[in-house]
């Protein structure tokens, strides 16, 4: 009888929320973005005596928003969007002055001071180019801010590139933190996918207004985060029409031999077919496109954006083998039934990628200050998935991967209202719905399906270990749907104090299947479709913050305070050494062998008496930052905070069958834990940034987070009462520390070129890199004990550095973006028949060990055209200039990518195709992304 699991564990809806929880629900109707906005503010005097002006009239061009000076001369204007603006100052008797190009950034007061003259001909107007300073003096935690010019302007090709090349992140970790620790926002909504911490959606470079990193301690109006925040305002449409269209395509170039090369001893290349010869302009192809403009004058505006992107990937396989080439010989054994394989041997992608996006956008401007806005974001993306084995393993059975698919929309309604120049609240009503699945036919039971076994099968004498037939009959499929509501009150209460409060309520729904599908190699039972897991839950999350940012003159205090509510809505064993609990199958077993094809929902199945219900969590965190003037040109800044996160849902709900086979001896499985404390960190930084002259800057930062409750797997599994048996359950057993230091340098050089560099050097340990790193060694019989180790991605010397070239003469430009960085740890492994049985593997250290150091460079260039009042642009973009080889992925025995001692090890007992040998230590997993060019056409109508 195949292995059964328990059937579907879906919770009573038993306390959806506490009654006050109930009542926020019902007082609330949507989602804000106070976050999204920034300020104005400054002082108006009398050029001739310095006196200073009440009641001058200041007005932000293009907008209603405006005010007048008081008494003091002093004006603030809050809740303006980012964006570069002209700002108007009139008074009866003085000439009108307007300052050009003020920019607006997330968060942060923009500072415009004007000196008005008496008026000597009536009605005449001062043009002033605002000067943008190179450090931000209100700025009390670490922060970039990239505009959407900027981004269009640097070889990337999207916004989390970006992201990458800021200063403390390595691989998507901030500052040393795990993945999943990142909050992300579009305009005022968190948009974090919740079941593991990554984005939820894919939002394009040509809807990208305004980009904000936070790798500091951001402020209390943020949660659900310990690592970082990352913020995009979208565009908006306007009274001017805008248009743009672009399309670009080329391919990999790397001077490798053609597809055919290998065969022979030291004839085999790294990348067949993506060299200079097999260059093709197919095989990267993008179109994109954005346009915007007014549909009622004043009144009602829209903007539009959509993208295709489709990649044929660069790591390329064979189709030697076929699904029915591993099977039963004639004693009924597993075996390679055709060594020669019945495949064509044509090749195929190993990694392709395609993706479509757009979104849709209308604001409304109501009069009265009101504004009403709602946009609708969506992605859709298609690539392989080989669901936790090695892409690599499937090289020549690539049929055999499965297919991934990833669908996301994220939809909002947002009501602003200006009560006054200087109070504004915001409200509004937003929903998440990200829908994640693989498989590998799209019907369950279709007839390609074979025996799972067959897939597992690999001949390490006559294949090198190769999956070489059957078929990956797994499917899974998940689904993650938030609907988010949240107030926000944000008001200049005086000249000194800008206070914002809010409260938020997210109702989640995750929907989770993981199937597959059972084909007896006999034939005598029909393919059937089995559960290995499905749960739906209904996690429900509040918070509340206030925060108070104060300016007395140069010195900036940002104080907050956040109070965040969770309840996992889940169910734990009552007794986790209960046998009659984690045994479950014991107990069902003689009614499946009464009858097989019984159906889940037929099972007399009573868990009540073995688990209880979850406990609801909460936290309160403070956060303060400091930034104040110690000379004309410095400001060092001061940050601390303490940061609260519910662990990722795929971890508290893991293992939802909590399906640990029958009784037996040794780790027989590993659950999750809905019952988990939020994890939490300690963030602190000072730093101190200094201009030299009027066009240069360099920034020291240095910093620390003591990171604690961090879900891991327990070093003692729990022991099974009256058993030998064991199993592992996630605990909040894991911990960190991370300290580094940011050095950065920028360089305005006229006024055509921009140079930055930063050089981060970062210590980071901890005493697991994964949640189930513990028992992961354990199962593997490896000694693991509770030691700070560097964790997996400890990249100690970072470096980027940019360089962008405008000529308006020649209307023309180009960018240049350089990375390094040292090398990553890795744990050696000296196998047994490497080291003679010497050094038993368990006794190496973990990350103990680094690989080779990385450097990358990227280069964007473009040259634009008049053609009958249209701009056209010619542009070209190539990534990895040098077609570097980094060595992301080593051999555990030699530290490098490029050889193990273990081939020729393999060597002298391998019978197979020399091929397969060749290409096991031959892998271009292990590396970077080779030389890719690419051609492209914009026309902005």
């Amino acid at each position: 009888m195949p292995h059964r699991a328990p059937p579907v564990r879906r919770p009573r809806a038993r306390r959806a929320a506490p009654a006050a929880l109930a009542a926020a629900l019902l007082l609330l109707a949507g989602a804000s973005a106070s976050a999204q906005t920034g300020k104005i503010a400054g002082t108006v005097t009398d050029a001739l005596t310095g006196e200073p002006l009440p009641g001058v009239n200041v007005v932000i061009g293009g907008t209603s928003q405006g005010a007048a000076t008081d008494l003091d001369g002093r004006y603030a204007i809050i809740g303006v969007r980012p964006d570069t603006y002209d700002v108007v100052f009139s008074y009866i008797g003085y000439q009108t002055q307007r300052v050009e190009d003020v920019r607006v950034r997330i968060d942060l007061t923009t500072t415009v001071d004007a000196d008005l003259n008496e008026e000597a001909i009536e009605g005449e107007e001062v043009v002033v180019e605002a000067t943008r300073p190179l450090i931000q003096r209100d700025l009390t935690a670490t922060t970039a801010f990239v505009s959407g010019e900027e981004i269009r302007a640097i070889p990337v090709e999207n916004f989390n590139d970006v992201v990458e090349l800021q200063a403390g992140v390595v691989d998507g970790h901030f500052r040393g933190g795990r993945i999943g620790e990142v909050g992300y926002w579009i305009d005022g909504i968190p948009v974090t996918d919740v079941y593991d911490g990554g984005l939820a959606l894919e939002i394009e470079n040509n809807s990208v207004q305004e980009l904000q990193v936070v790798t500091g301690a951001f402020n209390a109006e943020y949660g659900q985060a310990l690592s970082g925040i990352v913020n995009v305002v979208t565009r908006e449409g306007s009274n001017d029409f805008e248009a743009n269209v672009s399309a670009f395509a080329g391919d990999y170039a790397t001077g490798e031999g053609s597809v055919d090369a290998g065969g022979a001893e030291g004839d085999l290349p790294l990348f067949p077919g993506t060299g200079i010869d097999d260059f093709s302009v197919t095989d990267v192809r993008n179109v994109e496109g954005a346009f915007s403009g007014p549909v009622l004058r004043d009144r009602l505006f829209f903007f539009g954006s959509g993208r295709y992107f489709a990649n044929d990937g660069f790591i390329l396989g064979r189709r030697v083998f076929g699904f029915d080439d591993v099977g039963l010989d004639q004693n009924g054994r597993l075996s390679l039934l055709n060594p020669d394989g019945s495949g064509d041997s044509t090749v195929v992608a190993l990694n392709p990628y395609e993706k479509y996006s757009g979104q849709g956008k209308l604001t409304l401007r109501l009069g009265g200050g009101i504004r009403l806005s709602g946009s609708l974001l969506a992605s859709y993306e298609e690539f392989k998935d080989p669901a936790g084995r090695d892409l690599f393993d499937f090289y020549f059975h690539p049929d055999a991967i499965r297919e991934g698919r990833r669908t996301a929309t994220t939809a909002f309604l947002k009501w602003t209202h200006l009560l006054s120049n200087t109070t504004f609240y915001e409200v509004g009503l937003t929903n998440n719905r990200a829908v994640f699945e693989n498989f590998l036919f799209e019907d369950p039971l279709d007839e390609r399906y074979r025996d799972p076994a067959f897939i597992g099968f690999r001949d390490q004498a006559t294949a090198s270990g190769f999956a070489i037939g059957g078929t990956d009959n797994g499917r899974f499929e998940r689904t993650t749907d938030t609907w988010l509501a949240k107030v926000d009150l944000s008001s200049q209460v005086n000249s000194f104090n800008l206070v914002k409060t809010g409260v938020e309520v997210r109702y989640h729904t995750l929907d989770f299947l993981d199937q597959f599908t059972f084909v007896d190699a006999q034939g005598t039972l029909d393919p059937q479709v089995f559960t290995n897991g499905a749960y739906e839950y209904s996690p429900v999350e509040f918070a509340a913050y206030l925060q108070d940012k104060i300016e007395l003159g140069g010195l900036i205090i940002n104080a907050g305070l956040r109070f965040d509510y969770f309840d996992a809505n889940g169910v734990v064993f009552q007794d986790p050494t209960d046998p009659d609990a984690v045994f479950l199958e014991r107990r069902l077993a003689p009614q499946f062998e009464a009858n097989p094809n019984l159906g889940f929902d037929d099972i007399d199945f009573t868990p009540d008496a073995f688990f209880t219900d979850t406990e609801a969590k909460w936290q309160v965190s403070p956060r303060l930052g400091v930034a104040f003037p110690i000379s004309a040109g410095g400001v060092v800044h001061f940050s601390y905070g303490r940061f609260f996160q519910v662990p990722n849902f795929e971890l508290l709900y893991q293992n939802p069958f909590f399906s640990l086979g029958s009784a037996g001896s040794g780790l027989i499985g590993l659950i999750g834990n809905a019952d988990l404390e939020p994890e939490q960190t300690v963030n602190g930084e000072i730093g101190l940034k200094q201009e030299i002259g009027s066009s240069s800057a360099v920034e020291i930062t240095a910093y620390y987070r003591d990171i604690r409750n961090l879900a891991g797997t327990a070093t003692d599994p729990i022991v099974i009462a009256g058993t030998s048996a064991r199993y592992g359950r996630l605990v909040n057993s894991d911990f960190g520390f991370v300290r580094g230091i940011i050095l950065r340098f920028d360089q305005r050089i006229g006024t055509n070129f921009f140079a930055g560099v930063d050089y981060t050097y970062q210590v980071a340990e901890a005493n697991a890199s994964d949640p189930n790193e513990v028992y992961n060694a354990a199962a593997a019989n490896g000694i693991r004990e509770q030691q700070i180790v560097p964790t997996g991605w400890d990249q100690r010397h970072t470096a980027n550095a940019s360089l962008t070239y405008t000529n308006p003469a020649l209307d023309a430009g180009f960018g240049l973006v350089a990375t390094y960085g040292s090398g990553q740890p890795y744990t050696p492994a000296r196998t047994s028949r490497v080291t003679g049985g010497t050094v038993p593997p368990t006794v190496i250290p973990l990350n103990s060990e680094t690989k080779p150091a990385e450097f990358n460079l990227n280069l964007n260039a473009y040259k634009n055209f008049d053609v009958a009042g249209t701009q056209i642009q010619v542009f070209t973009k190539v990534d990895n200039v040098f077609d570097t080889r980094n060595e992301l992925g080593v051999f555990g025995d030699t530290g490098r990518a490029s050889y193990s001692l273990e081939e020729s090890i393999e060597a002298a007992t391998f019978s197979g195709d020399p091929l397969f040998l060749q290409r096991r230590y031959t892998r271009p997993t292990f590396f970077n992304e080779p030389r890719r060019v690419t051609l492209g056409l914009r026309l902005n109508l």
